[in-house]
């Protein structure tokens, strides 16, 4: 695995919406999700696609970590591309057998955990190396048609509250949208490509 830096700053947000300090929730957050995730079809690369998915997710469910993962059809793992808080573990990976992971594919819906600590399903090799106690958490499936195409995760809401059902729904909705995305560009794994765009991104 080739090193890299943590990434010690947010991903610029591409989206056309101020940052937030509080959470929006219920129809309010999908309608601004619909809106801003137009723009993503207009980025010319996976890679691209994942900080633009990064920047928006932080922006609209405001959260301390974030991780946007890629899945590796021939080793049957989730690979880290993007990532957001603690410490680097860009390139680490995941079975696609983890629970937590394989709930959410199953469910083919974000699966939430309002409290980490209560959920032996959450902690695993990634988030141990990240290095930040997690309080809440949410697992997202990107799936096409049950094909599996990757993950996005996020812990430990700003706010200190747990995280909802409604973001949730949300995080299952931008998952939706990366999904369709990446179907149509394909899986981007090279760390070489994941490594220099990981450290562009962190600008």
């Amino acid at each position: 695995m080739i090193p890299a830096p943590a990434p010690s700053q947010p991903p610029r947000r591409r989206s056309s919406f101020p940052p937030r300090n509080g959470r929006l929730s219920g129809d309010d957050l999908i309608a601004e999700l619909f809106e801003a995730c137009s723009d993503l079809h207009f980025l010319h690369d996976t890679l691209a696609g994942a900080d633009f998915i990064l920047a928006l997710t932080l922006d609209k469910i405001p959260c301390a970590l974030g991780l946007v993962s890629l899945f590796d059809i021939n080793r049957r793992e989730f690979v880290v591309v993007r990532q957001y808080g603690g410490k680097s573990a860009l390139l680490a990976r995941l079975s696609e057998r983890a629970p937590l992971a394989l709930a959410a594919m199953r469910s083919r819906r974000a699966v939430v955990v309002p409290d980490a600590s209560r959920d032996e399903r959450v902690m695993d090799d990634r988030w141990k190396a990240i290095g930040v106690e997690l309080r809440s958490v949410i697992c997202a499936p990107v799936e096409l048609a049950g094909r599996y195409l990757g993950l996005l995760e996020i812990g430990n809401p700003l706010d200190g509250k747990p995280f909802s059902e409604s973001d949730g729904n949300a995080l299952t909705y931008i998952g939706q949208q990366f999904a369709e995305f990446v179907g149509a560009r394909g899986v981007v794994l090279d760390p070489g490509l994941v490594t220099a765009g990981a450290k562009k991104a962190a600008r």
